[in-house]
């Protein structure tokens, strides 16, 4: 097993890992906006030096609190040549094997991290998901590298959290795996037309490229879009990965998702995926629990041929997203806390500009 570590953080990996000390600069230079502090990041290749100013206004402008901090380096001597082969992140997810069926004459290695959606700790959903992986790998002809690391379970916590910093993340491994690669696709998160900050982005994602990794941000389609493609692959969709959950299934089929998921699927006609439990109703789509980032998914299932009953649930959660409320449990008990939590919500917020005077 080989293994780099920096201050802290490490990877660890069977395959080649770089021998310089620049994968760890993505997440330094982070971690140093989000502090405050000026940055020392030492020796850096000419390319990422000449990005580094970029990618600091552009988390400065993204992170509350944060600043455009002095930043110090050296332009590296050493320029490292690219090795053969291209990478794709692979989590079994829509978006990465939406990536890989796109670009499955070009990709050579599949990088599955166990340590980023996956803890550490939970050796078991792991091991389902690496086979799973595995199976996707062997069905496309392609290496699977198994990576370790504590980038993100670990490691102190960045404001807006892991969805601000795991761009930085992502370029951090696919530098320390430099030897057997000189291209990287990340696949894309969300559309062209719902772009946000967002620590994966087209317009950060490629800054962190060197002249050894070319770092791309692939793709600016829908998640239907997406999910189009992929419904014509009945050997992936059996093998489909979203849930964050993982209570003691492949995917729990209740998560948001899940949900989410399972509606886009149905709203192409199809009603049963074996990778999900059939746990799809409109009551359990209707107390769904949107946020910020997720709610961008939803609404675009609005003009998805859905059957009525679920299409009203849609329309409900974001709804209750949209009012500030719970989302609706179909229970007079809790409808009736729920209207009291947006009447006392309103109230806080009639009143909290008046005791500022």
């Amino acid at each position: 097993m080989n293994r780099l570590t920096d201050q802290g953080i490490w990877i660890e990996s069977d395959v080649p890992l770089a021998d310089t000390p620049q994968w760890s600069i993505p997440l330094r230079l982070v971690k140093a906006v989000a502090d405050g502090e000026a940055a020392n990041l030492g020796s850096v290749s000419p390319l990422l030096a000449s990005n580094l100013e970029t990618i600091r206004d552009i988390y400065a402008a993204w992170i509350d609190g944060s600043h455009q901090i002095p930043l110090a380096f050296e332009l590296s001597p050493d320029v490292s040549a690219p090795s053969n082969g291209v990478s794709l992140f692979f989590s079994g997810g829509a978006d990465s094997f939406y990536s890989l069926i796109k670009h499955r004459n070009e990709v050579k290695n599949l990088v599955l991290v166990h340590g980023f959606d996956v803890p550490l700790a939970d050796t078991k959903t792991f091991e389902l998901t690496e086979t799973q992986a595995r199976n996707a790998a062997r069905l496309f002809g392609k290496r699977l590298i198994v990576v370790r690391t504590n980038l993100h379970w670990e490691q102190p916590s960045v404001p807006g959290g892991w969805g601000m910093y795991h761009g930085a993340a992502l370029a951090a491994v696919a530098h320390a795996l430099a030897p057997n690669h000189g291209k990287m696709y990340i696949a894309s998160s969300y559309s062209y037309a719902e772009l946000h900050s967002w620590g994966s982005h087209p317009l950060l994602d490629p800054l962190w490229s060197t002249e050894a990794v070319q770092i791309v941000h692939d793709g600016g389609e829908t998640r239907m879009d997406k999910l189009r493609v992929l419904v014509q692959y009945p050997e992936v969709l059996a093998r489909l990965r979203v849930c964050w959950e993982n209570p003691d299934n492949y995917n729990c089929g209740l998560c948001e998702k899940c949900v989410r998921t399972m509606l886009g699927l149905r709203a192409l006609g199809v009603d049963r995926c074996a990778a999900f439990p059939d746990t799809l109703t409109p009551e359990l789509v209707r107390q769904q629990k949107l946020n910020h980032d997720s709610v961008l998914f939803w609404r675009e299932l609005l003009c998805s041929s859905l059957p009525p009953a679920l299409h009203a649930g849609v329309q409900s959660a974001i709804h209750s997203y949209d009012a500030g409320l719970p989302p609706r449990s179909g229970k007079l008990k809790r409808e009736i806390n729920r209207w009291r939590f947006a009447l006392l919500h309103a109230m806080s917020a009639l009143i909290s500009p008046i005791d500022r005077f």
